[in-house]
């Protein structure tokens, strides 16, 4: 009965000791991370930067489709007179070399018109890009209250 009882308690001490052993290391924090309150105002700060990097690009976008829309309004116009200069320069019983001349005048005015617009696309840039929005806080564990039933011991032999 004796050895049974030794058995019995030495058996309980090395599974108490393995279950105390995970609850003694998780109380241990990093003494250098930074506070709950430092967090959130660190989140709350990248997200009010944030805010105001959205109005930012909401501004350079707004402008940048203004410039795309006077440039697409000015290429309008000279397709629109290069296509009006030709109806007014064909007449009925144009030769057949006048007729092509008439249309080689109107698609070399498309074709200068075209470049004239991609050339300014291209000097107005790429369009703005949209900033990123901050990473999510990290959220810390609660503590929890300390466990009083179980704790570890050192074994001694």
């Amino acid at each position: 009965m004796n050895k049974t009882r030794t058995a019995a308690v030495s058996a309980l001490f090395i599974a108490f000791s393995f279950v105390a052993l995970p609850l003694a290391s998780a109380d241990n924090k990093n003494p250098n991370s930074p506070s709950q309150t430092e967090v959130n105002k660190d989140f709350k700060s990248a997200i009010e930067k944030f805010k105001q990097d959205q109005k930012t690009f909401s501004e350079a976008v707004k402008a940048y489709e203004a410039a795309r829309r006077a440039i697409n309004k000015a290429f309008k116009e000279s397709v629109d007179k290069a296509l009006s200069d030709a109806k007014s320069l064909s007449a009925p019983g144009q030769t057949q070399l006048q007729k092509r001349q008439s249309a080689v005048a109107k698609q070399s005015a498309v074709i200068a018109a075209t470049a004239i617009r991609d050339a300014a696309i291209e000097a107005l840039g790429p369009p703005p890009v949209p900033p990123s929005p901050p990473a999510k806080a990290p959220r810390m564990e609660k503590s929890k209250k300390p466990q009083t039933g179980i704790s570890p011991s050192p074994a001694s032999n």
